[in-house]
């Protein structure tokens, strides 16, 4: 049974949705409890459906800090009802409200979401469409979710419009794509106008609307390894800034990734790493820290150019910055700043037991100080170097250039914290 089910009805923030049938789709027990409020929160539209409402009322604009206070201070006293699109808690006002005033305090009667209403307009299936939302978001959201799925539905908004969501795909090389746009769902004036990428970029469409990407060829998702340097953004001082692709394959195949993990990429450089983990772990979260802020902008770039959200860049030195940051799975620490026993002493104990903590060195001093501060603890250490030879042209013929070696250490946290005396 719900256990907000016998609560009081002033104990409770009422959520109700409203579907594409406005007021003669709400059943008449909805209807009944939205009149009997003393306070209405909900848009100007959904609040015109009840012109006979009698009591207080207050608008959703882009005020929800207010709406927050509001319902936090009418709670216990007030009965209020909140009118929201759809299914209010599938990226709406539901989910938020939730989240600010917890589970038991906000109940929620949702009619279908007009994300189903619009699949069902145009006559397609939505139950293996990947679901997601450019509404008061970055439009990049939608080349990541187009990148990977071959039907995707996003609600929009007066910025990201189906038309600049079909530029931003056109400006990072989709081709194929038909665009659905179902606009005005349960009004008058409703209609969907279906067209390529290119015919969609040219047109303006009414507000709302909800807009479907359907490819024509299914998109391949390749999980490479060891991308080339050039395919990144970053410094390119001497051999540049960045972790050579050899040694960065070895390095993601050690951290042993699932698809949910949260890893730290410490000491980011162009976030190469971080990019990387992030197209394994799609479903987890990646945290990009690194110090240098003309690196961070090419982390940001790069983030950007692979479509990888699930990235968020850390400007920050370590281990200061990692305070606010969710609890690793797996960390991989390119570059120490000098502190490495000060470091490891603030990394180990947050790495969750059994993850995988990598570490790559350039210099023997700094793999000396890591391999005596494992082994002071007791740990097992997996160490690599890694030699590597490129070939390179010489007049018609070829050589093998040596890169410089790298020493890959790789560790398993016990289950059990190790000794840090």
């Amino acid at each position: 049974m719900n256990p907000t089910s016998e609560a009081s009805p002033n104990s409770l923030i009422r959520v109700i949705g409203i579907g594409s049938g406005a007021r003669a789709g709400i059943c008449p027990g909805h209807a009944e409890t939205i009149l009997g409020a003393e306070l209405l929160i909900a848009s100007r539209e959904h609040q015109e459906l009840f012109p006979e409402f009698p009591g207080k009322r207050l608008a959703i604009t882009s005020n929800m800090q207010e709406v927050t206070a509001t319902c936090k201070a009418a709670l216990g006293k007030f009965r209020v009802v909140v009118l929201g699109s759809g299914d209010p808690n599938f990226f709406g006002i539901g989910r938020y409200l939730i989240s600010q005033l917890g589970a038991a305090s906000v109940r929620i009667e949702p009619a279908a979401s007009f994300m189903q209403t619009a699949f069902a307009r145009a006559g397609l299936p939505w139950h293996e469409a990947a679901l997601g939302s450019v509404h008061g978001k970055p439009i990049e959201i939608a080349s990541a979710l187009a990148r990977h799925h071959p039907i995707v539905g996003l609600f929009t908004d007066p910025d990201n419009t189906p038309q600049a969501v079909a530029r931003h795909l056109i400006s990072t090389g989709f081709k194929g794509v038909t665009c659905h746009v179902v606009s005005r769902i349960g009004h008058p004036d409703e209609q969907i106008k279906s067209a390529n990428l290119e015919e969609t970029a040219g047109q303006t469409f009414p507000e709302p609307n909800v807009l479907i990407l359907v490819h024509r060829e299914p998109p391949r998702r390749r999980l490479v390894l060891g991308l080339p340097e050039e395919t990144f953004v970053h410094r390119k001082p001497k051999a540049g800034l960045i972790t050579r692709r050899e040694v960065r394959a070895l390095a993601v195949a050690n951290l042993h990734l699932a698809e949910d993990s949260v890893v730290w990429d410490i000491g980011a450089g162009s976030g190469s790493v971080a990019v990387e983990c992030a197209l394994f772990a799609t479903q987890g979260h990646v945290y990009a820290i690194e110090k240098n802020a003309e690196d961070v902008q090419n982390i940001c770039a790069n983030v950007t150019a692979f479509g990888v959200l699930n990235v968020s860049p850390v400007h920050a030195t370590a281990p200061e910055g990692l305070a606010d940051l969710a609890d690793p799975d797996a960390v991989f620490i390119g570059g120490t700043g000098g502190q490495m026993g000060y470091l490891l002493n603030e990394v180990l104990p947050r790495l969750k037991p059994g993850g995988r903590l990598v570490l790559t060195f350039a210099t023997l001093e700094n793999q000396a100080q890591a391999q005596a501060w494992f082994k002071e603890r007791g740990i097992p250490m997996e160490i690599t170097q890694i030699q590597v030879s490129r070939g390179v042209p010489i007049l018609d013929l070829t050589r093998l250039e040596a890169q410089n070696p790298v020493t890959l250490m790789a560790i398993t946290r016990p289950q059990v914290d190790p000794n840090t005396a």
